[in-house]
């Protein structure tokens, strides 16, 4: 997943001091990708590089001299695993500006900073640009600064410096949806507008993170259902029993234990009338209680003699896991977490008897609204989900169910969808029929999210470029992160050949 950060200030670069700002980036040690791509171009034409440079001024001054618009609208400059880019203003906008942004995945931990130092490198870049080009009210000892005494030079480097720091930025428009802050403030929680600021809300502990891995088994939902339902009944230890008709599969008992979902446990009865005395944890326990010579308070015999009984019971948490789906919620936010979207772009909603669990995040500034649903999806839940959306006024619709979704239900949610495309909306609906498919699903929803509004923010670098910039800049990220296959399989044919040799020594 991709995120974008923006900043805009209010001032213009006039067309022929545009290339003169590329250059002094490059200098900085930021590699303009159009620009290289223009001079290999005049290159070509010219047969060689040695006057490629002089071929773009010629472009410069003729577009200049022509009055047609600026063919040099920006750049981009890929820096490791940060895209940075620079968007000048054009004859369509009311207002001058520029433009400087930050493309950047989920490892990226300081995007701020990063922004920052490449919006002080660009402000300086279009000061000394400005200079030589006779603009931006810069003094002759600015312009040459080589030709003035030390004094004058120290002169200028300060002045400068102080250029720089009073070029103002502010920050792009924010990317939080009101639709998404209006939840997640119904939620008590924070929707700011920096999608990287704070602290990671939701977090989940890695005894719930257990769990929740556990609980995506079927059988093992249905087995803890069981054995609750059993516990109030007071069948648990019929469920035990040889010969019960439905014996607890051990493998499934032990991998609940080691999540924290069950406990094993001794019931101690009196042997006379049955009654419960204790429980105890484990047989070493009651051998200690045994040894301390303890008879029972209803009949006097000695605890040794009473009756033992195994059960095993759901714990606090599988209780607190399995209702109202909580532990879809808690895997919803792994999922969300493991494709890079912040726990702040994060808000949910637990189940209630109205409605299944809700949960909305912000993925590059579009609200998705999910409906959680552990079982079966009928007709009446897709009503009620339809209701959710048209309260939370979300752009995508997420349906994630444990079970079928039931065909009317499936129509009933399509027929929606066709509806709001019919009246001009964009809009989306997602149906997930297991957990297992969640990621893959909202991997590629979330891709043709970052890649739309990419192409939105550097679509004025198109025509400069021959393609779309934002699809450019989403392809290498997404290539970037691919092993090439082809140099795999050479890794793997050259690991079996020099596994072979060695068996032949």
């Amino acid at each position: 997943m991709l995120f974008i950060e923006t900043k805009t200030s209010a001032r213009r670069v006039e067309p022929q001091a545009r290339t003169a700002v590329l250059e002094r980036l490059q200098e900085r040690g930021y590699a303009p990708l159009i620009r290289a791509m223009r001079l290999g171009g005049f290159a070509q034409a010219l047969g060689g590089e040695d006057r490629a440079a002089e071929f773009e001024r010629a472009m410069d001054e003729w577009t200049g001299d022509a009055g047609d618009a600026p063919h040099v609208r920006g750049d981009i400059f890929f820096s490791g695993e940060q895209a940075f880019f620079l968007v000048f203003d054009g004859p369509e906008d009311d207002e001058p500006h520029l433009r400087a942004g930050l493309v950047y995945g989920p490892e990226e931990d300081e995007p701020t900073r990063r922004l920052t130092e490449f919006c002080r490198d660009v402000a300086e870049a279009v000061r000394v640009a400005s200079a030589a080009s006779g603009g931006g009210g810069a003094s002759a000892s600015e312009a040459s600064p080589s030709s003035a005494p030390a004094s004058a030079s120290a002169s200028a480097s300060a002045s400068s410096s102080a250029s720089a720091a009073s070029f103002e930025w502010r920050e792009g428009e924010s990317r939080v949806p009101v639709s998404f802050a209006r939840f997640a403030a119904a939620e008590g929680q924070d929707a700011e507008a920096s999608p990287r600021a704070g602290v990671v809300r939701g977090a989940e502990t890695a005894e719930r993170l257990r769990a929740v891995e556990v609980l995506e088994d079927a059988e093992g939902r249905r087995l803890l259902r069981r054995l609750g339902e059993a516990q109030a009944e007071g069948r648990t230890a019929e469920m035990l029993a040889v010969g019960a008709t439905e014996p607890l599969p051990d493998h499934l008992v032990l991998s609940l234990a080691g999540a924290g979902l069950v406990r094993r446990e001794l019931l101690i009865r009196c042997r006379e009338d049955g009654r419960p005395l204790f429980r105890l944890p484990s047989a070493d326990a009651l051998a200690a209680i045994t040894a301390s010579n303890a008879v029972c308070s209803e009949c006097g015999a000695s605890v040794a003699d009473e009756r033992a009984e195994e059960l095993v019971t759901p714990t606090p948490l599988a209780s607190s896991m399995l209702r109202g789906g909580a532990w879809l919620l808690s895997r919803l936010r792994a999922v969300l977490s493991e494709l890079g979207v912040p726990g702040r772009d994060v808000a949910a909603r637990p189940s209630t008897t109205e409605a299944d669990a809700q949960l909305m995040a912000n993925v590059c500034g579009e609200a998705f609204l999910f409906v959680l649903r552990d079982g079966e999806f009928t007709p009446a839940h897709a009503r009620r989900a339809l209701d959710a959306e048209a309260d939370a006024e979300a752009a995508h619709l997420v349906v994630v169910a444990t079970g079928k979704i039931h065909d009317d239900a499936r129509a009933r949610l399509r027929e929606h969808e066709r509806r709001r495309a019919r009246g001009g909306e964009e809009f989306e609906m997602i149906l997930v029929e297991g957990v297992e498919r969640v990621a893959a699903e909202l991997g590629a929803a979330f891709e043709r999210v970052a890649h739309k509004v990419l192409a939105e923010e550097l679509y004025e670098l198109d025509g400069g470029l021959g393609m779309s910039a934002g699809r450019l800049v989403a392809t290498r990220f997404g290539l970037a992160r691919r092993k090439p296959v082809v140099l795999q399989d050479l890794a793997a044919s050259a690991a079996g050949a020099l596994a072979g040799s060695l068996k032949e020594l």
